[in-house]
């Protein structure tokens, strides 16, 4: 497709100030969306928003300061995102993170915290968002290959995590009377060079480069083409999926 594929479509991409959310905003930016994205942080988010504006230079770049799991507060993104001339026809859900503890040391108000982080953010995505599309929107969310294999230490976010993808099934088939298609990508080890470097996650990077058939980790930008694809008229007859981009990590 053109480098206008996306023009005169909005995509709204929550947990986008870094990382995966970031390379996604940029990747369908690049191609002629508008973009909304959405953090908790006002600095890091104003950031982002100045590096998509300099590389997207003929595309609009909005920022809400939100967070993913107040109702309130991704109501008023979706709102803001509706509002820009266009179509808002793209919804990319990456909020997400792992806490890496067993499950007998984990107690009850964190693991309900990591599943908002991990379901609840992409639920009040989906239901506030999926009624502003209209026929013709997408939506994307970002999983985990811990959906599906187990990894010591991330008990509870690989169960979000296939409950999102769980989720997504379902959402296809309510959704797709109303010709929205939703699928999920369910990235392996991924990191951008200057954190996979740092000596916090030296030792895990290469434990998980060891045990990919490719033979590297993968970096946001990788996560981010399936989505563009996934959200794009490309994969218009896509539709109630996870599709793995871990390197081929997912083989036993």
């Amino acid at each position: 497709m053109s480098s206008e594929a996306l023009k005169g479509k909005t995509a709204l991409v929550s947990g986008a100030s870094k990382g995966i959310g970031l390379a996604c905003a940029q990747s369908l930016a690049a191609d002629g969306a508008n973009i909304v994205i959405t953090a908790r942080r006002a600095g890091e988010l104003e950031t982002a928003r100045d590096r998509l504006r300099v590389a997207n230079p003929d595309v609009r770049v909005e920022i809400c300061q939100a967070d993913a799991c107040e109702e309130e507060q991704v109501k008023r993104a979706l709102a803001l995102a509706h509002e820009i001339p266009g179509k808002l026809g793209m919804l990319v859900s990456v909020v997400g993170e792992p806490v890496f503890q067993p499950i007998l040391e984990r107690d009850l108000q964190s693991v309900r915290r990591e599943l908002d982080i991990n379901f609840i953010s992409a639920f009040l995505l989906i239901r506030h968002g999926a009624p502003l599309l209209g026929r013709g929107g997408s939506i994307a969310c970002v999983s985990s290959i811990s959906s599906v294999k187990s990894s010591y230490g991330l008990g509870v976010y690989g169960a979000a995590k296939a409950a999102l993808e769980r989720f997504v099934r379902a959402a296809a088939f309510e959704l797709g009377g109303a010709g929205i298609r939703i699928n999920a990508v369910r990235p392996g080890m991924t990191l951008p060079p200057e954190r996979a470097e740092t000596p916090e996650f030296a030792k895990m990077v290469a434990a998980s480069v060891a045990a990919t058939p490719l033979g590297r980790y993968g970096q946001p930008e990788d996560v981010a083409r399936v989505v563009r694809f996934l959200v794009g008229p490309e994969a218009g007859w896509v539709t109630g999926q996870a599709f793995s981009a871990d390197g081929g990590q997912e083989q036993d």
